[in-house]
């Protein structure tokens, strides 16, 4: 056991000397009770050079740390069910609201399948680092699926279609073989969600700190769940070329794309993005 010593950054906690710390766990409750029962999930613990504390050893070999209330949270889990609630509905009123047309039943199908397939893995597949976020943040996560992604219903009404020289979805086969390419991409993207699931499971189960994921696509791709959701999407424009599906297209896949830069230096790695070997 060792005292800790708190210097404050926000008004709602006080600065104070925390004697007979055992664990990071037991002082953040003392810090809660010591300040009018304060959500644990709304204090951040950092040294001196602002590094972020979250574990026993990091706190005891510390012993002088600063903590700042980041205001109201919300779990991150909500969030997800929140976000994709966005698309679900907006796509289903547009597509009634536009008469149903036959032309775009399997797009249709295919953005409530994508959006249900996510909120069932927000429920049971996915693990979250964090418990919370702050809840002012909600209103930018949501953004991008309650507008971006809301936008691809305005095509019902073909509203934004238009055509690229020298390519016809309506070819032949093509949309049916474009189809089955997306399948393909949202089942193995579920699979990598899983493959991550039980990577994070195992690592917490041994103790080992967190390295790249390994096995099926991960051998080939940094995030191959980044991945496969954007095969995803570049299927449903090439089905129906359309402004607001390349749009929502390009920003999530320049978002991922510094994402999965960011786990490449975070594992010292130099795995492919989008284009096996390549990009």
């Amino acid at each position: 056991m060792a005292p800790i010593t708190v210097t404050s950054r926000s008004k709602s906690i006080k600065s104070d000397v925390y004697d007979n710390v055992s664990s990071y766990e037991q002082f953040i409750e003392q810090v809660s009770k010591k300040n009018k029962n304060l959500s644990i999930y709304r204090i951040r613990v950092t040294d001196v050079n602002k590094k972020v504390i979250s574990t026993t050893a990091e706190l005891l070999n510390t012993g002088e740390v600063q903590l700042k209330d980041l205001g109201p949270q919300i779990g991150w889990r909500t969030v997800y069910l929140i976000e994709y609630a966005g698309p679900l509905i907006f796509h289903y009123l547009a597509y009634q609201l536009f008469g149903r047309p036959i032309d775009y039943d399997l797009l249709y199908k295919m953005q409530i399948f994508h959006y249900a397939k996510r909120e069932v893995e927000n429920v049971f597949v996915h693990k979250f680092s964090n418990s919370t976020m702050p809840l002012f943040n909600l209103f930018k996560n949501c953004g991008h699926y309650w507008i971006l992604g809301s936008s691809l219903a305005l095509m019902y009404g073909d509203w934004g279609n238009f055509t690229i020289p020298g390519w016809n979805p309506t070819k032949g086969n093509t949309t049916q073989y474009i189809f089955y390419f997306w399948c393909f991409a949202q089942f193995f993207n579920a699979v990598s969600h899983i493959q991550l699931r039980l990577l994070g499971e195992k690592t917490i189960r041994m103790g080992r700190a967190r390295k790249a994921p390994e096995g099926g696509f991960f051998e080939i791709y940094i995030a191959p769940n980044y991945t496969l959701e954007i095969y995803g999407w570049i299927c449903v424009f090439l089905m129906n070329p359309n402004i607001f599906s390349l749009v929502f297209l390009t920003v999530g896949a320049v978002q991922m794309y510094f994402w999965s830069q960011k786990k490449n230096a975070k594992y010292g790695t130099n795995k492919s993005f989008l284009i096996p070997f390549v990009l």
